[in-house]
């Protein structure tokens, strides 16, 4: 007599995967050792947000006579996140800032806005704020205003993958008053960041 042993039995595997028992050869009621058994693999990919590789928004732009001309240019960058995120922006000086003493009639800060167009693979998100509403300490902040956080920034809610179009943009028309610019050289930072959205 002839006892053939072979157990098949479902566990609470992945996907319903089955568990089975093989006998080597050479083991009583085993004929041949060789038994085909799947082997069911899986992975996944975690999402991640971040400014594409070389890509981070960066650089300088210089205006002569701003307030004679005013003032228009972009930074570009671009985006990789795999899920919806969010881009904020902080202003070190809340306008454009020079030094010095500011003399009765006279400002030694120059208001502009600041746009932020983010694009993903099937929406857009848009948004324009005065720079003083980007200070780390505005009253009134900007709805964009940093730093990010999974709460914070201007939403895209799209995956934006090596998508081009996304800018940062400053602006201002010829500098009107209330006060007089004193001489001088004047500057702001922008600090862009980028987070996943929750």
């Amino acid at each position: 007599m002839t006892t053939i042993v072979l157990a098949i039995g479902i566990a609470l595997l992945p996907q319903g995967a089955a568990a089975q028992t093989v006998y080597a050869d050479g083991q009583p009621g085993v004929v041949g050792g060789n038994r085909q058994l799947p082997v069911m693999v899986t992975a996944s990919v975690g999402g991640h947000c971040g400014f594409a590789t070389g890509s981070a928004p960066s650089g300088t732009y210089t205006q002569p006579d701003f307030d004679v001309v005013g003032l228009n240019h972009d930074f570009s960058f671009v985006l990789d996140c795999t899920g919806p995120s969010r881009v904020a922006v902080v202003s070190a000086n809340g306008g454009l800032l020079t030094g010095g003493s500011v003399p009765t009639g006279y400002a030694t800060l120059a208001p502009y806005d600041v746009a932020l167009n983010v694009v993903g693979t099937t929406a857009t998100a848009t948004g324009s704020c005065p720079v003083a509403t980007l200070t780390a300490t505005s009253g009134a902040p900007c709805t964009f205003r940093g730093p990010v956080s999974q709460s914070q920034g201007l939403l895209l809610n799209s995956t934006s993958v090596n998508q081009p179009g996304t800018y940062l943009r400053v602006s201002a028309p010829a500098y009107s008053g209330p006060s007089m610019l004193v001489s001088g050289s004047y500057s702001d930072t922008l600090t862009v960041t980028v987070s996943a959205a929750s």
